[in-house]
């Protein structure tokens, strides 16, 4: 009788011990980096494209490889300063965010490369005097275990 309790008290003691060693079995995204975090459109700009391009630290603590399936970023107006077309709280995104790896292997840790497109348009080429608009940036994630949401460092454009 008191080898199953010892038994039974060892096999607890390490499912317990597992907790912090074993992970959360989930994917954990963070430490997330744009670049540029600041873009200024040509004077003359008409639908002028620009990549910003970022990484996120990927921690893989599930028992399988994930695959991650495709990203998106979606961008929301938090300020504007001169003129713009669009007002705060508008909303856009790119769906055809390219990235790199494809997959997060089981235990394992890498950072996720990713570039999303932009673009800009400055045809009156006489900007006012410190005209830009800032945008919170969010990345979707979609992956085999589930979507991950992750929020970006914001980005600000100027016109030139």
């Amino acid at each position: 009788m008191i080898r199953r309790w010892i038994a039974a008290a060892i096999l607890v003691g390490a499912v317990g011990a597992c907790g912090p060693l074993c992970g959360n079995g989930k994917l954990n995204l963070s430490n997330a980096h744009i670049n540029p975090t600041a873009f200024t459109c040509p004077s003359g700009a008409n639908n002028y494209g620009y990549d910003v391009k970022g990484t996120v630290d990927a921690d893989n603590q599930s028992s399988s490889s994930i695959t991650i399936k495709s990203m998106r970023t979606d961008a929301t107006v938090t300020k504007l300063n001169g003129s713009w077309g669009l007002s705060v709280g508008a909303k856009s995104g790119a769906e055809n965010v390219t990235f790199s790896p494809k997959s997060v292997g089981s235990g394992s840790k890498t950072t996720i490369n990713f570039t999303t497109p932009w673009s800009c348009s400055n045809t009156s080429g006489a900007a006012e005097s410190d005209t830009y608009a800032d945008f919170a940036l969010v990345l979707t994630v979609v992956t085999s275990a589930g979507t991950y949401k992750i929020n970006l460092p914001a980005h600000r454009m100027k016109m030139a």
